[in-house]
């Protein structure tokens, strides 16, 4: 099974058999909608559990006590990294998982899982910011007791496997119809209070690219190719120059669309970034901030002396370590099926070209002016 693939599958909570669950977070970058999920099915199965808060050395006080307010739940704040609060991390989760416990350690990619078990068992384990690291659920002994590393794309833990919406109780397509336009209008609501720091950001950013002849180049992969193409034609419409550079396949759109084509092909980073000039930006689009060929063009643009912009569900990845401006969506959760963060951060691409024309001035006759043919004498045909 591939990667792409892999990294996408659910396996039911219950399988897993756990007495017992430790929860972990990116305090930095909490995911508070799916994190929620995760609890809920902590509570509906009466597990004795833990929340941690991992990742604090990025974040504040304030920052904190929020995360606790919106979960409506205490939170152990500490850095796996830095070891910052762990002492006396293995006699808490003595004390409250007895011998012969099989606890599952749960949470989205990225919260630190595997670390938080290599931490325990001083076992070498393959640790990374990368979606999709962890591929299986992975069982370690520890201290008579069992910790069982979790995929960290459980989607709903207690629901059924979904292509893009939760479905369950409706059954005439009517209300799935509704269902679904509401989840889209959601996810975009639901994206204003994350991505709105990084939306003026990169508005400075472009404005200023703008205003010293430079050109915007924007580049995704399968869904997100989609949403770069579609930023890219309203830019022109506005008459800025960008040029949308992705994996598609021009007649086989939809194989690259859907499987991911090219997405570890370093020479297509380096074709990105060959449009790349100092003045330009890069606009750098993933949902899960782990596209291979775009977070690397996004580091080779930086080399060149290009700024860059993110565009992602994801913002602790390598996707936003090299990214000068992240604007991040909050759509999840949702299936494997983008849906919701497509459709937000192609409105978040709107937002950007749409506020920039209006910062410059632009009118709706120039807007019109820049759509009209422009014809220009040719040969005939037959004519050599």
């Amino acid at each position: 099974m591939s990667t792409r693939v892999s990294k996408k599958m659910i396996t039911s909570f219950e399988s897993l058999n756990a007495s017992g669950a430790i929860l972990m977070i990116n305090a930095f970058d909490p995911q508070i909608p799916t994190t929620k999920i995760f609890l809920e099915a902590i509570h509906q199965n009466g597990l004795p559990h833990v929340v941690i808060g991992n990742k604090i050395d990025l974040v504040n006080a304030e920052e904190l006590a929020e995360l606790e307010k919106e979960l409506t739940c205490s939170v152990l704040p500490m850095s796996l990294l830095t070891n910052q609060n762990t002492q006396g991390l293995k006699e808490l989760i003595k004390n409250l998982f007895p011998e012969n416990s099989r606890i599952s350690v749960l949470g989205i990619f990225n919260t630190g899982k595997t670390s938080l078990i290599a931490h325990l068992t001083g076992k070498q384990l393959k640790i990374s910011n990368m979606p999709g690291t962890t591929l299986e659920f992975e069982e370690y002994e520890w201290e008579n007791r069992v910790l069982i590393d979790s995929v960290g794309q459980l989607i709903d833990v207690n629901r059924p496997f979904m292509v893009g919406y939760d479905f369950t109780g409706l059954d005439e397509p009517n209300q799935m119809f509704e269902h679904a336009l509401r989840q889209e209008a959601e996810g975009v609501l639901s994206s204003i209070r994350s991505a709105k720091a990084g939306f003026l950001g990169a508005l400075e950013l472009l404005a200023n690219c703008i205003d010293n002849g430079g050109k915007v180049v924007v580049t995704g992969a399968g869904a997100s190719a989609l949403v770069a193409e579609e930023i890219a034609g309203q830019f022109y419409e506005t008459g800025v120059t960008c040029l949308p550079v992705t994996n598609n396949l021009s007649q086989a759109n939809p194989v690259s669309f859907a499987k991911g084509t090219a997405e570890e092909e370093g020479g297509l980073s380096r074709y990105v970034v060959s449009f790349i000039n100092p003045q330009d930006v890069l606009i750098g689009i993933s949902a899960s901030g782990g596209t291979g060929f775009v977070y690397e063009a996004m580091r080779l643009a930086h080399k060149k002396g290009a700024k860059t912009i993110a565009i992602t569900e994801n913002r602790h990845t390598p996707l936003g370590e090299h990214s000068d401006v992240i604007i991040k969506s909050s759509a999840k959760p949702e299936g494997p099926s983008s849906t919701r963060v497509q459709t937000a951060h192609l409105c978040i691409g709107h937002a950007l070209v749409c506020t920039l024309a209006a910062m410059r001035g632009l009118t709706g006759e120039d807007s019109i002016n820049f759509m009209m043919p422009e014809r220009i004498a040719t040969k005939k045909m037959g004519i050599k």
